[in-house]
């Protein structure tokens, strides 16, 4: 058995998690689907009643009050709630108890949790009623599987950005601020508690999915949580998948929307973060995130392309089965440096790109036949065909898609297409132009040179054939 714990760092990466873990919920009812349940999902067997409960391979970040109306341990020994009665309420109410602190109103559980709960017709489920991501959660995690900023509470008109200490003065919108959250407050007990819980629950580690922000401090959370997991486990394979929103340099940005001191912030924090998951990472995989898009719709969207690439490694079948290994090889092809999945298509929606790359504004000089060159492609078809053989050891075949109730209708109405994931010379257009703009706004940045030549690096690692001297778009800005 080779398993993967998913480690989910954001309220927004935590949705994605979300529904993945549904998708692996209903795979459990579904006998077409030819998968290894406890890849993802850990079975504790009671021999009294002769049952099996599965639990995610998951560890989750969000700020207090992120979860929900889920409780650390609600459905285990103990309620996280208080439950007042009279007496106590009127106590409470006249300040005559000093044992009851209350910190926040609570929460109170969705329509479709409690039908759950209560086995009734479940409701139709709309942004409106997941705006938490435990608002439509199906499995049960385990109490160490969530993890809470202490300071940062999470706030309902921004849930991608949590506020400290509830006070609607301070964001977490900063790189370094995630960056120093995490090592000065949560390295060590992390890694000696939640963390080293989930491994001992695995027979054989296979790897670890990272899903994150890029474009606030979630980013610099991640790479301070990645960096000492590499200390940790440092042959474990690790896949980082980065969301990322429009900023200045996508084409959805209008040409009078000047760099601005907001959205030049937004840009540090995406290329601070990119460039140091992307050097700790086996493969880095930058997503997409449409404007004016819940999280519910997002991760219902994008959870096509996550539960296609991870249902490769949970297949019954050992001969179809392949390792993330395998799959960071077919990226890379044979160039370690050469690790982003810069292009990601599928077959059953011929206009959407899911990666964030190509939405960034090419160069103004390229080659003369203007092409983007790829360096490498693996392509993974869902299929009930799974015993297709073929000469291409990077064309792969999986089981057809189980979607979740819980997705999106648009997006769960095909189960079997292909995904095409591309290493490709958009790259050299990304990071040059990340390049460009810490040389001309990055003036008083102590690591501005080092940020610079890492930046050029990477770009340089993507070219292929000859370029015109002058690649700065200069006049863009």
């Amino acid at each position: 058995m080779h398993e993967i714990i998913t480690i989910s760092v954001s309220h927004r990466a935590n949705h994605l998690a979300t529904q993945f873990f549904n998708c692996q919920e209903a795979s459990l009812y579904d006998n077409k689907n030819d998968s290894e349940k406890s890849i993802f999902l850990n079975p504790i067997v009671d021999r009294l009643s002769k049952t099996v409960s599965y639990y995610p391979r998951a560890l989750l970040w969000d700020a207090k009050t992120g979860t929900g109306s889920l409780g650390k341990h609600q459905y285990f020994n103990e309620d996280d709630y208080y439950n007042f009665d009279d007496g106590d309420n009127n106590n409470v109410e006249k300040n005559e108890s000093s044992d009851i602190m209350i910190t926040h109103p609570r929460i109170n559980r969705s329509e479709y949790q409690m039908a759950l709960d209560s086995g009734s017709k479940l409701p139709v489920l709309t942004p409106s009623i997941t705006r938490y991501w435990s608002d439509y959660s199906k499995l049960i995690y385990q109490p160490k599987s969530l993890n809470t900023l202490r300071n940062w509470y999470h706030d309902v008109e921004e849930p991608n950005l949590p506020d400290y200490e509830n006070l609607g003065e301070r964001k977490f919108n900063d790189y370094i601020i995630g960056y120093d959250e995490f090592n000065d407050n949560y390295s060590m007990d992390f890694f000696d508690d939640n963390f080293h819980y989930q491994l001992e629950q695995c027979d054989s580690l296979q790897g670890f999915q990272m899903i994150t922000d890029l474009d606030s401090a979630w980013g610099g959370f991640s790479t301070a949580l990645l960096l000492e997991l590499r200390n940790e486990l440092p042959k474990s394979v690790v896949y980082t998948w980065g969301l990322n929103e429009d900023d200045p340099l996508t084409g959805t940005v209008t040409k009078d929307q000047m760099i601005t001191r907001a959205n030049l912030h937004k840009l540090s924090n995406k290329l601070r973060a990119s460039i140091n998951l992307k050097q700790e990472s086996d493969l880095f995989i930058p997503l997409y995130e449409p404007p004016n898009t819940s999280n519910w719709e997002l991760s219902g969207m994008l959870c096509k392309i996550f539960d296609t690439v991870n249902s490769l490694f949970s297949q019954s079948n050992m001969d179809q089965r392949r390792s993330m290994d395998y799959l960071a090889e077919c990226i890379k092809d044979g160039d370690e440096v050469r690790n982003i999945v810069s292009n990601i298509t599928s077959t059953d929606c011929t206009d959407l790109q899911y990666s964030f790359y190509p939405r960034v504004k090419p160069l103004k000089t390229r080659r003369n036949d203007d092409s983007l060159h790829i360096f490498s492609k693996a392509s993974i078809t869902r299929t009930m065909e799974i015993n297709h053989k073929s000469n291409d050891l990077k064309e792969l075949f999986t089981y057809p898609y189980s979607p979740s109730d819980t997705i999106p209708i648009a997006f769960r109405k095909v189960s079997e297409f292909t995904v095409d994931l591309e290493s490709t010379e958009v790259c050299r257009d990304v990071y040059q132009q990340w390049h460009d703009i810490v040389s001309k706004y990055f003036r008083h940045d102590s690591d501005r040179e080092e940020l610079k030549d890492e930046l050029a690096t990477v770009s340089s690692n993507y070219e292929f054939g000859w370029y015109d001297d002058e690649d700065s778009g200069d006049d863009d800005y």
